[in-house]
């Protein structure tokens, strides 16, 4: 392995030159732009914003973004445009390419009616469905794209029919598959394929009463669900109606099996989707269990821009009922770009001080029974009864904090980490730290009553204002409905994983102790601007939108130069990987692989030697762990995955300033496993296209 060359970029978006074009639904002019208007800057053919509902979603009103009289300028996505030159200068304050929102006062993001403190916009947006593509009949097809100077082809969907199970010894669900059956040797065989179509937009919401800008998954906090069994194709179209940023989704933990294309990490396996583009994301489910979806563009995701998966499959303990999903994540009322730009900022050192915490996209903001309290609690839907057993399924989608999650008097089982079942256990405590995913079991064995949900933010991580008021409520069927009066549960503060010795892969798999091995120190250190860079090993990570590992090597066979040493050079399959990462500085990260599960075969505090033991016989298997405050952590994964693949901090700060590394895996595989390279080459011809008009350059690390 190599020790690679980091660096960090600046740029701004100047000013849009002016290009004649018609809008999406018609033809405009006469000095009308819809720059800012809620839904993909669009112009309807009487020369107005939102005039159509069918290219505006519920239709941009004029009130609601820039659709004042703009002669001889364009909007953001170039489709609209004066005839005549440009006489006045672009009064839109250039933007960074990180979130690209503007915040000066005259020119907000598009702000419609205030939303309901529920912070559920709308889910008419919505779209899913679940089809059986039993009989896939499309041929292959090579196009030109028109901005694209090489080919591009689409392979073959199947003639023949599919036949579910076929060849695999069992029925569905599982095709005979159960919960002692090495997921990453099979995969079943479902012939089934959902569907989902996001519309990214901008708006406003008021999560704990508080309004501000927000970008949103068809118009919901967190987005729609997705929902799918343990190996059904999963098809989601993303919609990029944002005015002034890219986008992209990543789909956490899943290990997009030969399926790097649709890994959605801009510069790394794609260009960002430009406004009023789209791309559609194809893969199997070869995971089972609990994650999340979420932008990987700069730190859009800590906008808003996420939501929940759940994948069926096998579980190590039965239950009773499945109450779904509940994602716990920081809040602030300045979007979180603010937060990174603003003179007190999170790049002049360490975490900042966030606001709040919400559980499903709510919580109260002040003291409850004051007259001045805004917002509204969590209620878990699911009214426990007596008797029964209920799982839960909780994700950590924070920027930078650390939960103790727990329900008062209550204990859990623990049956999966991340998406690898483990043998149960149980704690009354979960630790659960950013990007981390946990299944539990709750027993309703208490008096009927109502409970405090309490995901406590645990300070000594990183700060939260209403640390220790981030509550939902559980009521049993049969109580009164009135705010619970339960107590907390006692415990010291700390940054810390769940014990290690408790998280026991229930399919049981060693590591080697062979083949390469890399150090990495992590440190920080600031130029004059006193501007912070993490380091890795001395230097900092550095990719570009317009020319990402894959499409690069797609279309040349070569990696890109830009990152230097920092991407990993792994050419063959079958070879053990071990990646000690070791930091001095006294904060913790949660280190995340893509593309696979990794072995933690160590972890502690001070410095790493050889007299540390490596646990080798089965050790905790998972895509997201952290590594401890002044402490060392040793990673191992095995190469079968041809890709390019990031490994990054999970804290939304440190991503963006370059705690970051990439492997370039079995690279001469890589080629055969893009499947449409029209959708690789065509976001990225759509991307450059996007960012040459608008001067649009990289400002951080690029992932």
């Amino acid at each position: 392995m190599k020790v690679l060359n980091w660096s960090l970029a600046f740029a701004v978006a100047a000013a849009i030159p002016a290009l004649a074009s018609t809008s999406h639904d018609g033809s405009c002019g006469n000095g009308v732009s819809c720059m800012g208007s809620n839904f993909g800057n669009c112009c309807g053919p009487n020369n107005k914003c939102g005039a159509s509902t069918d290219y505006c979603g519920y239709g941009c009103q004029p009130d609601l973004g820039w659709c004042d009289g703009t002669k001889g300028r364009t909007s953001p996505d170039r489709t609209c445009v004066d005839q005549a030159p440009p006489t006045v200068v672009q009064d839109v304050k250039a933007v960074s390419a990180r979130a690209m929102v503007p915040v000066t006062p005259q020119h907000r993001t598009a702000q419609p009616t205030t939303q309901s403190p529920d912070a559920n916009l709308t889910t008419s947006g919505a779209s899913s469905t679940i089809t059986n593509s039993a009989n896939l009949t499309s041929t292959a097809s090579t196009t030109l794209n028109a901005t694209s100077s090489k080919a591009c082809t689409t392979a073959a969907s199947p003639t023949a029919s599919c036949v579910p199970c076929d060849g695999q010894g069992g029925s569905l669900p599982y095709c005979g598959a159960d919960i002692s059956t090495n997921y990453y040797n099979f995969t079943p065989k479902t012939c089934n394929t959902v569907t989902y179509n996001f519309d990214i937009t901008n708006t406003t919401a008021s999560p704990d009463g508080i309004e501000r800008i927000v970008l949103l998954v068809n118009g919901q906090l967190p987005g729609p669900t997705i929902e799918a069994n343990w190996g059904d194709t999963i098809v989601v179209t993303v919609n990029n109606k944002l005015q002034n940023n890219g986008t992209s989704i990543h789909f956490h933990g899943m290990r997009q099996n030969y399926t790097n294309e649709y890994d959605g990490v801009p510069s790394i396996t794609q260009c960002p989707i430009a406004p009023g583009e789209s791309m559609t994301y194809t893969f199997i489910a070869s995971n089972y269990g609990t994650s999340w979806y979420h932008s990987h563009f700069a730190i859009q995701a800590w906008e808003g821009v996420f939501g929940p998966m759940i994948i069926h499959g096998p579980t190590t303990q039965d239950f009773d009922v499945d109450a779904g999903t509940i994602m716990l994540q920081d809040w602030t009322h300045v979007p979180v770009d603010e937060m990174y730009d603003a003179a007190e900022d999170a790049v002049n050192g360490g975490p900042r001080t966030m606001d709040n915490g919400l559980i499903n996209g709510v919580n109260t903001w002040g003291a409850d029974g004051t007259s001045n309290q805004t917002g509204s609690r969590f209620e878990l839907s699911t009214k426990f009864t007596s008797g029964q057993t209920y799982l839960l399924r909780i994700i950590n989608a924070a920027i930078q904090s650390t939960y103790k999650f727990y329900l008062d008097g209550h204990s859990f089982t623990v049956i999966s980490m991340d998406y690898v079942p483990i043998t149960p256990y149980k704690t009354n405590i979960l630790n659960i730290n950013i990007g981390q995913r946990y299944m539990v079991i709750v027993e309703a064995d208490q008096p009927v009553g109502n409970y405090w949900l309490r995901a406590d933010n645990q300070d000594a991580c990183a700060s939260t204002t209403q640390a220790l008021d981030i509550k939902g409520i559980v009521r049993y069927d049969g109580s009164n409905g009135t705010t619970p009066t339960t107590t907390a549960y006692n415990y010291t503060g700390e940054c810390v994983d769940e014990p290690y010795a408790s998280l026991v892969p229930y399919v049981s798999l060693d590591a080697s102790d062979e083949d390469e091995e890399d150090e990495y120190d992590i440190t920080i250190s600031a130029n004059s601007a006193n501007l912070f860079k993490w380091y890795l090993s001395g230097t900092t990570f550095q990719s570009q939108y317009d020319n990402p590992t894959l499409y690069q090597y797609y279309q040349n066979g070569s990696a890109p130069t830009y990152s230097g040493n920092l991407i990993l050079d792994l050419p063959n399959a079958g070879e053990w990987v071990y990646i000690i990462v070791e930091s001095s500085v006294p904060l913790p990260h949660p280190i995340h692989l893509h593309g696979h599960d990794f072995f933690v075969l160590a972890e502690g505090n001070g410095t790493y030697d050889d007299s540390v033991t490596l646990k080798l016989s089965n050790p905790p298997r998972r895509d997201t762990a952290l590594l401890p405050a002044a402490g060392y952590i040793v990673l191992a994964f095995q190469t079968d995955n041809p890709g390019a693949w990031l490994m990054h901090c999970h804290i939304g700060w440190h991503t963006s300033m370059g705690f970051a590394l990439q492997f370039l895996e079995m690279k001469s595989k890589i080629k055969g496993t893009i499947t449409d390279s029209c959708v690789l080459t065509g976001t990225c011809d759509s991307w450059n296209d996007y960012a040459t008009a608008n001067n649009i350059e990289v400002e951080d690390s690029g992932v």
